[in-house]
């Protein structure tokens, strides 16, 4: 509960630095880029506290405690140590990140408060650990990736209407694309290996009874496919981006949570 607790004071501290300058956006003398330095110093403390909270609840005697809450807690610190990881870089992030901790807040005060058991033991099976790690990963980047898609209909719309406000704060339309499409790039990179070490290390990967998260996820992975292909070929963007963005991120999740992640 203290990691909880710290993880979701650093969190709070991160995003008073970010929100004012967000909360200006059409005010271009008030509207600058928030102390980067800071927002990252914050947002690795609450990755570490956010980090150590989850494992504390996942790993116990029995073996590991997949708990609905447990996993969502994990695929969360997964995204905020990834955006948090490219925020020197990426001036993209800025507005994914407020939900991105957001999002860290509410999954550990949810953690911390439900209790439940569902013990697996991956430690007896490394390739079936490889699997899960690797499906987690593949998902938080997807959400990530969705974050940004967001932002780049945003922008696209903002631009279309003439409505756009020239500020340190709001990134390039391109720069957004380029980040989105190699978001969504890697994680697709990452599903494709998901489904093949699927296949290898999950005996009952096509059983009746597991089917359909291999529907869902194959489902995905060849809307995803179909995604980038578009944007790669036919320079897709804006409402058309976003759903596919949406509809992909919407299988995996029928896929990975129907019944459970394995």
């Amino acid at each position: 509960m203290l990691f909880a607790l710290l993880a979701i004071v650093a969190y709070f501290g991160a995003l008073l630095w970010v929100m004012p300058s967000l909360a200006n956006l059409e005010n271009q003398s008030a509207c600058r880029q928030p102390n980067t330095k800071a927002v990252f110093g914050l947002g690795m403390v609450a990755v570490l506290f956010h980090l150590l909270a989850v494992s504390n609840a996942l790993f116990v005697a029995d073996g590991q405690n997949f708990t609905l809450a447990n996993v969502v807690a994990l695929i969360s610190v997964l995204i905020s140590a990834v955006a948090t990881l490219a925020l020197p870089k990426w001036r993209t992030v800025w507005f994914p990140l407020i939900i991105v901790y957001a999002f860290g807040i509410c999954s550990l005060a949810v953690a911390s408060f439900v209790t439940g058991s569902f013990i697996k033991h991956l430690q007896q099976s490394a390739g079936l650990l490889f699997h899960l790690a690797i499906a987690l990963f593949s998902y938080a980047l997807f959400v990530l990736a969705l974050l940004y898609a967001i932002q780049l209909f945003w922008l696209d719309r903002k631009l279309k209407s003439k409505k756009m406000y020239l500020n340190a704060v709001l990134p390039p339309l391109m720069t957004v694309e380029r980040h989105f499409f190699t978001l969504t790039l890697v994680a697709q990179g990452l599903l494709t290996l998901t489904l093949i070490t699927g296949m290898i290390y999950l005996h009952n990967f096509f059983a009746p009874e597991q089917v359909h998260k291999a529907i869902f996820s194959f489902g995905a992975w060849l809307i995803y496919s179909i995604q980038l292909l578009g944007q790669w070929k036919l320079h897709w963007r804006g409402k058309r981006v976003l759903i596919y963005s949406i509809s992909g991120i919407m299988l995996l999740t029928f896929g990975y949570f129907g019944s459970r992640l394995v």
